[in-house]
């Protein structure tokens, strides 16, 4: 099979795309053909070695932690997937999901609807239930309340607002302004130009802030929470888990640093109201297997709008 793998950490240049050995599936595992494989900004991370304690350092490393495609092969005690089955897989840090083939433990796949395109469907697992859980297990929205999404127009950024918006919250969108347009169109009911407004010079403004630009920090930021107030942050950091948690010891608001958990009623509850129209999957770009280092590239720019995905040529795209 094809793959674009990394034989050490280190910069985009890594990256290398070749053949290797098809995977096969073990006990509770299937093998998935793979159609198109999602790029997050924690694939990046892995490739440069930030999260060695959970990918490991065994080499070759094929990178992608979600996939969605069609189940070619079941292994040994396999009994609600078979071949044939259209797919969603999330994988862990270790990955495998840039690559024409790989094995997903049965508990990490779930089926996928004909209606629901395999493209759009690898975007779910990171970018769809980050924000998600972190607004119905981290801090519970409710109907009225003020979320504040940092990074608006990003993969997360797309599918927080939506996602806010479902919960019944009020919604202000960071994001530059050549922006402004996609995110008002996604539900944001305003939006500041951090060219033109720093967000923390706001007072008591908001219930709950989703950080998926990475730079909102809660010495700085704790200002513009209202009382009991949550900030949420998506990159985990030694650094940053000691800054927050001390400054969090004097003040009446709250932070979090959460990872996301793979829980099927959750990817159901993205599926449907995807299905539904309720829900808009935002793809800036598309790539092939051999552009994976371009697209880890454009990604670590900071400057996509929505996900970006590679496609493996392994499957169908379309549907």
């Amino acid at each position: 099979m094809k793959a674009a793998y990394i034989d050490a950490y280190g910069g985009p240049e890594e990256i290398k795309t070749g053949e290797m050995d098809d995977p096969t599936p073990g006990k509770g595992e299937v093998l998935i053909r793979v159609a198109a494989a999602s790029v997050n900004p924690v694939d990046w991370k892995i490739r440069e070695g930030r999260l060695k304690l959970f990918s490991g350092r065994n080499f070759p490393m094929i990178l992608g932690t979600e996939v969605a495609g069609t189940v070619e092969a079941a292994g040994d005690g396999v009994t609600s997937l078979a071949p044939g089955n259209r797919v969603f897989a999330g994988l862990s840090h270790k990955g495998g999901g840039y690559a024409e083939k790989v094995c997903a433990d049965q508990n990490k796949v779930i089926k996928i609807p004909e209606e629901l395109p395999f493209r759009e469907a690898s975007t779910l697992a990171v970018a769809g239930l980050t924000p998600l859980q972190a607004f119905t297990l981290h801090y519970r929205v409710q109907p009225g309340d003020e979320v504040l999404v940092n990074g608006g127009s990003g993969g997360v950024g797309t599918y927080a607002i939506q996602i806010a918006k479902v919960l019944g919250a009020r919604v202000t969108a960071v994001c530059s302004a050549r922006n402004t347009a996609l995110v008002k169109q996604l539900g944001a009911d305003e939006v500041i130009d951090y060219n033109a407004e720093d967000f923390r010079d706001r007072r008591d403004a908001f219930n709950v802030i989703l950080d998926a630009a990475a730079n909102a920090f809660f010495p700085e930021s704790k200002a513009c929470l209202k009382k009991g107030g949550m900030l949420i942050k998506l990159n985990l950091s030694v650094s940053t888990f000691i800054k927050g948690k001390w400054s969090v010891l004097f003040s009446s608001k709250k932070y979090r640093m959460i990872l996301v958990k793979n829980r099927p009623e959750d990817l159901q509850w993205m599926i449907d109201h995807i299905i539904s129209g309720k829900i808009k999957v935002v793809i800036d770009r598309t790539y092939s297997l051999e552009e994976a280092r371009q697209a880890h590239e454009y990604s670590q720019g900071g400057r996509a709008k929505g996900k970006l995905v590679l496609k493996t040529g392994a499957g169908d795209h379309s549907g």
